[in-house]
């Protein structure tokens, strides 16, 4: 399923919830109780309509928060994930807890109906109404912390790009290496571009259709710091979890123009933590910026880090243009492998 189809669901707050509710116990059809002219009946009457509307719209709201959470349930687990991040819970975990609300809150309505229905005094029918009332909506209002928080995975999750494709590449690597110009320059995707580190706050796709073959999706992640997994912030969090579930190859970009941002060493180390990440899946190195980057200098650093990672980097320039083709050309050759095995 694709994130954008949950922009179906809209999630209410507490306070959202209340005022739709006010607004329909005052609208609401009151019919007279047939063939009697009583104070009483008619008062319990229309106390039944409101509390029945309350119970209705509460009701309503938790079953759409049951198969909105069911739908999450099924969804990638990249989305799960990211909704657990949010949330702390499993979409199965609410499911269940939001089903036992829905229960509770039909035993609510079906005690404060019975005892309104046998109140003896117009006092006792609108203390029971009060009470059935303040029971249900409590309900919500326990949960709105929670409420929230799904509110807010659900717009986050609905905004993500559409990641399918018959091969899945994902561009890593530190802050301001060139991550979003690459995937610009190879892909319909327009990233916003910043001299400033941390521009990329969220995954960006971009896709390249190479028929009869199949589609290449490219995720532009955000860029990844020096440091352990439990010390990372949200933001980085998002590239780990497209590293861990989106990818069938990665990508992974240094900068070693002399004013980068960061030491060679430092992106050796982001490089190493990717490589453990994704265990048997590919990860190819590259060199971008090489058109900034003193001739001398960059042969030196090429070796340097072919020695450490067993591999010779592919050097480009994302932003010249220079060696793309070559790049696009091994990603349609992952493509055929992968679509057209032998």
């Amino acid at each position: 399923m694709k994130p954008e189809k949950l922009k179906k669901y809209y999630v209410k707050t507490y306070a959202e919830l209340y005022k739709l509710i006010d607004q329909r116990m005052r609208t609401a059809s009151i019919p007279p109780p047939p063939r009697t002219r009583d104070k009483l009946a008619k008062l319990k009457n229309a106390l039944l309509v409101k509390l029945g509307v309350t119970y209705n719209t509460v009701e309503a709201e938790l079953e759409k928060l049951i198969e909105l959470l069911n739908t999450i349930a099924q969804m990638h687990s990249f989305y799960i994930e990211l909704f657990m991040m949010k949330t702390g819970k499993r979409p199965e975990e609410l499911v269940k807890k939001f089903k036992t609300y829905r229960r509770i809150a039909r035993k609510i309505y079906n005690e404060y109906r019975q005892a309104i229905k046998t109140s003896l005094t117009g006092r006792d029918t609108v203390r029971y109404f009060k009470a059935g009332i303040g029971r249900l909506l409590s309900i919500y209002r326990r949960n709105s912390a929670a409420i929230q928080l799904i509110k807010e995975a659900v717009i986050e999750i609905s905004k993500l790009p559409d990641i399918t494709g018959d091969l899945v590449v994902i561009i890593a690597g530190m802050p301001q290496v060139g991550k979003s110009t690459l995937i610009r320059k190879l892909t319909n995707a327009k990233p916003e571009i910043s001299p400033f580190p941390f521009t990329t706050k969220t995954i960006i796709a971009g896709h390249i259709n190479m028929d009869p073959y199949g589609k290449i999706v490219l995720i532009d992640t955000p860029g990844l710091l020096d440091r352990p997994l439990e010390e990372k912030n949200p933001i980085e969090y998002k590239a780990v979890l497209a590293l861990k579930h989106l990818s069938d190859i990665v990508l992974y970009m240094f900068d070693i123009n002399p004013n980068s941002y960061y030491t060679i060493d430092q992106q050796l180390n982001v490089y190493t933590s990717i490589k453990k990440l994704l265990g048997d899946k590919e990860i190819i190195p590259i060199v971008n910026k090489i058109d900034i980057t003193p001739n001398n200098l960059l042969f030196e650093r090429i070796n340097y880090l072919e020695k450490i990672i067993g591999k010779k980097p592919l050097p480009i320039s994302a932003e010249k243009g220079i060696n793309l083709e070559k790049l696009r050309k091994i990603l349609v050759d992952k493509l055929m492998e992968k679509t057209q095995p032998p």
